[in-house]
């Protein structure tokens, strides 16, 4: 299946926690549906040191991304960690002579103005990678409607689901990867949701702690298909989340979303505690436990990503997965899919399954695959 006409994601069942309303979606809105708009090339190139402030957000030690050497002998040269894609849709948050607001995700801000519905989030990614971003390249990205809910009365309020297709091309019309989004626009209950008390301890810059609860496969990669089996429990990693990973992480993905940085905004419009974690940040800590287990031949093909109650400073959070299938395709790749879930004390808060691939053979690179020999 080609990059450039990716599968849509599900609206989660999880979130239809009430009833719904039977509000017919505007012709207006209905006659996007299906159209590929906002056609946009980046207005800058990747850069090494992009990602490597992804990884230092998240403290993803992979030396595939800091090591000269590693790079050279698995990539042919430094590239940008894969959950990096959805920066490449986001401008700059000032340019001179602009006259408008820059709005990243287009398509998203419009359905909230033609559907009145003046706030939203997301609650799911799906990320499928292509071809790894190198220094120098250059993305164009455009945005697809997929669908569009009836109304729904949810803990936050009555609105819509919605689910935009990104997909990003570099210079060379390679594809790089595709985002299914699916958006919640609402308008607020009130109060919208109930406001936990504030973290005590926002100068804490917190610690990786790994190997929480006692998983059965422990030390890190590089891993062989052989050597793994379905029900294999990767090592924990917990995580006390401050305001400098909120930021930290928010900066590294060019998000400048006031609900990330600004405490008052986000309980006043967010009704949570604190700032908390946005989409790719979140992505970016999934995608680090996940090669802290395989190793730096461990090359994420896809990662679906559902989020329920925000990660906010003052949380401690742990990320604990296993396996769910191992598999060789038709081009000879060797895959495991992993279930992941990141939990708060003892409530989930997000989840994830990822198709991740590994070496079948000590002289095989999941890296030196493109085009037919890449089914992610």
């Amino acid at each position: 299946m080609s990059l450039n006409n990716p599968v849509s994601a599900p609206i989660p069942a999880a979130e239809r926690t009430e009833s719904r309303v039977e509000t017919a979606v505007p012709a207006e809105v209905t006659a996007l549906i299906g159209r590929r708009r906002h056609q946009e090339r980046a207005t800058f190139a990747a850069e090494r040191g992009q990602g490597i402030e992804s990884c230092a957000s998240v403290h993803n030690a992979n030396p595939l991304f800091w090591d000269d050497a590693v790079a050279a002998e698995l990539t042919g040269g430094p590239i940008l960690p894969p959950t990096t894609l959805s920066l490449w849709s986001r401008p700059h948050s000032w340019a001179p002579g602009a006259t408008e607001e820059p709005v990243p995700l287009r398509l998203h801000f419009e359905l909230k103005a033609m559907l009145d519905l003046p706030d939203a989030v997301v609650t799911q990614a799906v990320m499928r990678f292509g071809e790894p971003v190198r220094p120098g390249d250059v993305m164009t990205h455009a945005q697809t409607l997929r669908s569009v809910s009836d109304e729904k009365v949810t803990a936050l309020g009555t609105g819509r689901f919605w689910v935009i297709d990104v997909d990003y091309t570099n210079q060379r019309d390679e594809p790089i990867g595709t985002e299914s989004i699916t958006g919640f626009g609402y308008r607020r209950t009130d109060p919208p949701m109930s406001v936990d008390p504030a973290p005590t301890d926002d100068d804490n810059d917190g610690d990786d702690v790994g190997g929480r609860g006692g998983q059965e496969d422990g030390g890190h990669g590089p891993r062989l298909v052989g050597e793994v089996a379905v029900g294999d429990r990767l090592p924990a990693l917990g995580h006390d989340v401050t305001v400098s990973t909120v930021v930290l992480g928010a900066v590294a993905a060019r998000d400048w979303r006031p609900m990330h940085h600004d405490p008052e905004f986000a309980r006043a419009r967010n009704g949570v505690a604190d700032v908390f974690l946005d989409t790719p940040t979140q992505a970016a800590w999934f995608e680090r436990y996940l090669t802290d287990w395989a190793g730096p031949t461990g090359r994420l093909g896809r990662l679906d990503l559902r989020m329920g109650r925000p990660v906010v400073a003052g949380d401690s959070m742990v990320l604990a997965g296993a396996i769910s299938a191992v598999e060789v395709d038709a081009a000879g790749c060797g895959w495991v899919s992993v279930e992941v879930v990141l939990t708060v004390g003892d409530e989930a808060r997000s989840s994830a399954r990822a198709r991740l691939a590994i070496p079948v053979a000590a002289a095989d690179n999941p890296w030196s695959r493109h085009g037919s020999d890449w089914l992610p």
